[in-house]
């Protein structure tokens, strides 16, 4: 016995009202109000209007330690981003073009996102310890408190979000494609750097954008696992505000960041051609 459901068609009443320059307009209006406003007043908050220079606030950020965070946050994320592609890539490839359980392993890939990120960090706190595992194992190997431990920790939070796109890419890769390639003489390390590699890019090009943009921002990551001496930016930003209650300074520090991170992707855009990378996803 079968059954065959019916979809009712969508009420007219209702396509005519709801265009898609309705549709449009809402998401433009949530952008606007809660990413174009939020900038603005952060850029207004950043301005000194009393006596000294309307951009003291920007002359104080320059300063040393603000600087030295810019440049760790930048680093870690770079390293954090390489890593992460390393391990995803080959995660991604497992999954796709090895493994029977796919789901299962997705499954498990996905299951840490439902983790807050503060929990999965102080799980790492006590891998890391002398207490931990590795203590108890008789390694004598001192990582809490060290930018190893913030990367490391980094590339695990956000290893789900690498290997999703990376796995989208390669499982869009026809396995006939991979067939022609080993029967026309190529080894498998060859068909995976000429084939597979080229094929796979705009799955890369996506996860790394991801994965650095998280990265760079990481507040939770480096107040746990790094501790003040492996402060990043987030990190700077809100001691700036809650501590020191410093609105002004936190405000231009805010923007600056926002200011490298949009020329950053818009220099990777130059390179990788961003909207067809993840148009092709």
């Amino acid at each position: 016995m079968s059954f065959v459901v019916e979809r009712s068609p969508v009420p007219g009443w209702l396509t005519e009202r709801i265009s898609n320059r309705h549709l449009v307009a809402v998401g433009i209006g949530w952008v606007t109000l809660f990413f174009v406003f939020p900038i603005l007043f952060l850029v207004v908050e950043s301005l000194n209007f009393g006596d000294g220079s309307l951009f003291e606030a920007y002359r104080r950020a320059m300063g040393g330690v603000y600087v030295d965070a810019f440049v760790r946050s930048f680093i870690y994320g770079f390293v954090t981003t390489v890593l992460t592609l390393v391990f995803a890539y080959a995660l991604a490839y497992y999954l796709v073009f090895v493994s029977d359980r796919v789901r299962l392993l997705l499954t498990l890939v996905v299951v840490p996102l439902w983790v807050a990120y503060i929990i999965r960090y102080f799980g790492l706190l006590l891998f890391f310890s002398p207490t931990g595992p590795l203590g108890e194992l008789g390694l004598e190997i001192d990582l809490l408190f060290t930018s190893t431990a913030v990367v490391l920790g980094l590339a695990n939070a956000y290893l789900p979000f690498a290997v999703l796109p990376i796995y989208n890419s390669l499982n869009a890769i026809h396995h006939e494609t991979i067939n022609a390639s080993r029967v026309l003489g190529a080894g498998q390390f060859r068909t995976i750097r000429e084939v597979v590699l080229p094929l796979s890019t705009p799955g890369i090009v996506a996860a790394g954008v991801i994965v650095f943009i998280l990265a760079t921002g990481s507040f939770l990551g480096p107040a746990v696992l790094g501790g003040p001496n492996q402060a990043m930016i987030a990190n700077e930003i809100a001691r700036t505000f809650l501590e020191a209650y410093n609105i002004q300074l936190a405000s231009a520090l805010a923007v600056i960041y926002t200011v490298l991170l949009v020329a950053f992707i818009t220099a990777f855009n130059a390179v990788f051609n961003l909207q067809e990378a993840l148009g092709n996803l």
